[in-house]
């Protein structure tokens, strides 16, 4: 069973100290953190310029919010030595900081625009509009290729080996005559994206926010616990898994029923501006595989719900 650290450091926005180099252990947690959230942006093609769009922005936006000085206003220069920033960057955001989404359309992976050149642009377009049939490489000078349109947008990267990438994902079909067929409906998302991506970003953002505030110290801590057990077979993580899904699912019908009378005896109070999350997760994997390598004949273990 998993506990908060029982030392008291000053929590998040109290204060920082940009010059002490963070605790070692602390950088291999953040590490640990970050492999499965890197597996979900490769597979759903955000690449690190992407990423890295996104971060700075959110460096800026935390540390203006959450790490001003008592009673002095927020300079660029104190953002930039908090986050290391460059301060022509964090002028540049604060004077008009873009969207999340506006960040992410501003870096595509190179696999989309490859993707959507062959689908708009009307050299690899046919007589009907539609991608047409690619050959590996131009056989002709001047002729449409899978090489040419990779090549047009960077040559930083062989087409070999994106078109392998592309072959895996089944978002492109090798033929029996050697041509390359770029899968229109593979490019449809099956399943409510936007509603697993909501759930994913909120669930995850709490939770992260719980365990970052027992992490510094804060008072009074969150609860955060989790039960980890290894040793078992299959059939034994199949009866565990049952198990949490029918008491954990009657301890959030629970919560939520009390929550609904709580929230109807306070409509109308002025105080009435908290909200309150309660998350049930699960996970399970062979002994000694990596967080960033899930059980793939196990599906779900996400967290939270509602």
């Amino acid at each position: 069973m998993s506990t908060p650290p029982s030392d008291h450091r000053s929590p998040p926005g109290a204060g920082a100290a940009p010059h002490a180099a963070p605790p070692s252990a602390v950088v291999a947690a953040v590490r640990r953190v970050l492999a499965p959230l890197v597996r979900v942006l490769i597979g759903f093609g955000m690449p690190w310029p992407m990423l890295s769009g996104l971060v700075k922005a959110v460096y800026v936006e935390v540390a203006e919010r959450d790490f001003a000085l008592p009673g002095k206003a927020m300079t660029d220069s104190r953002i930039t030595l908090l986050t290391g920033v460059h301060r022509k960057d964090v002028s540049q955001l604060r004077a008009g900081a873009p969207s999340v989404e506006a960040v992410a359309a501003a870096a595509p992976s190179l696999g989309a625009q490859a993707l959507g050149l062959w689908l708009g642009h009307d050299d690899y377009r046919d007589a009907d509009g539609g991608p047409r049939p690619l050959p590996r490489a131009s056989r002709a000078a001047g002729e449409a290729s899978f090489e040419s349109l990779v090549t047009g947008i960077s040559k930083d990267i062989r087409p070999r080996a994106l078109l392998d990438e592309l072959l895996h994902a089944g978002l492109v079909r090798e033929r029996a005559d050697g041509l390359l067929d770029l899968v229109v409906a593979a490019h449809v998302p099956h399943g409510d994206i936007d509603k697993l991506a909501y759930y994913y970003g909120r669930n995850l953002a709490d939770h992260l926010a719980a365990a970052g505030h027992n992490l510094a110290g804060g008072a009074p801590p969150f609860l955060e616990r989790a039960m980890f057990h290894d040793g078992l077979t299959a059939e034994s993580v199949a009866a565990l898994r049952r198990e949490m899904e029918e008491t954990g699912m009657a301890m959030l019908v629970h919560l939520n029923r009390l929550a609904t009378d709580l929230a109807a005896r306070d409509e109308g109070k002025a105080e009435a501006t908290h909200r309150f999350t309660a998350g049930l997760y699960s996970y399970s994997a062979p002994d000694g595989q990596r967080p960033d390598q899930p059980d793939e004949s196990a599906a779900g273990g996400a967290g939270g719900g509602s």
